[in-house]
């Protein structure tokens, strides 16, 4: 099987190749918190996914609590993928996730989107319940699962 993902993280040219999906989720505020982005996109290369991996955030870790820069990318990128994939590991105070709050309930009718999140997430039922209403879907509760469909809705 060949394998052709291309990964292009915050700030970097958008040469996006073949069906594209954004890594939508909290962005780890400390350096000693792992990123689960790294974590999807070897998931989506061991299912065989053939296309653009879109990550918010940077290649290297930067601590940073002004982003204002990466904003304009972000909002390229969102208008720009096929799939966005929101993963929301929310664990206070590390990975709190609040612009993907607002991400979803933005993108939640204008995108094709797919949803889920780990049963031990912080306050997630918000998100949930939206979710449930307006795609008559259940969340995702394991990342692997929610790849696979997502490379599945892509085909």
């Amino acid at each position: 099987m060949v394998i052709n993902v291309t990964t292009i993280y915050s700030m970097e040219n958008m040469n996006i190749k073949g069906k594209s999906l954004f890594l939508a989720g909290p962005i780890p505020r400390d350096e000693g918190v792992a990123s689960w982005k790294r974590k999807a996109v070897d998931i989506l290369e061991k299912h065989g996914f053939s296309g653009t991996v879109l990550v918010p955030e940077k290649r290297e870790f930067t601590a940073k609590v002004d982003y204002m820069d990466e904003i304009e990318w972000d909002l390229k990128a969102l208008s720009t993928c096929d799939l966005i994939v929101f993963w929301i590991p929310r664990k206070k105070p590390h990975m709190l996730g609040l612009t993907s709050n607002v991400e979803f309930g933005y993108y939640i009718n204008k995108k094709n989107i797919i949803y889920g999140r780990p049963d031990n997430a912080d306050e997630i039922s918000y998100l949930d319940w939206l979710y449930k209403k307006d795609t008559g879907e259940t969340p995702f509760n394991n990342l692997e699962d929610l790849l696979v469909e997502s490379i599945r809705i892509l085909k």
